[in-house]
């Protein structure tokens, strides 16, 4: 298994698990989370204690990965059921399946960085926030 692959399956494993202690081994100090706009562990443990409060079974599964060195590109597949409040949303009890797709470095056994993220347009169509697209 690569660097990358390790550091990745414990990435998703403090985020299936909820163990977010697992990240400071993992996230190094200085990371940078390019399309969220943040840098650090701390907001990025934030970030998966909120979505794991929302949705308290959330798994992510790696469904492709391409490797470069320290260099990733990946395509995830996010799930989980909405039985917590999300950025104001009451809990709706929906499952969701949705897609994620990310660009990052890691370097000395520890992310740096990343790009990309969850298709948020198909995780608020599923939990009902917007209406799904209708055939023309």
């Amino acid at each position: 298994m690569s660097e990358v692959e390790e550091v990745l399956d414990g990435i998703y494993e403090a985020v299936n698990t909820g163990n977010v202690a697992l990240l400071d081994k993992l996230v190094a100090p200085d990371y940078i989370e390019h399309s969220e706009g943040f840098q650090g562990v701390e907001p990025f443990r934030q970030q998966i204690i909120t979505f794991r409060a929302a949705f308290p079974d959330l798994h992510v599964t790696i469904e492709d990965l391409i490797t470069d060195g320290g260099r990733f590109a990946s395509r995830t597949m996010v799930t989980g059921t909405h039985t917590g409040d999300l950025m104001g949303m009451p809990a709706t009890g929906k499952r969701i399946s949705v897609q994620a797709v990310d660009i990052g470095r890691i370097e000395n056994g520890q992310a740096k960085e990343r790009w990309g993220g969850l298709d948020m347009y198909t995780l608020l169509t599923q939990l009902g926030v917007i209406p799904a697209p209708q055939p023309s």
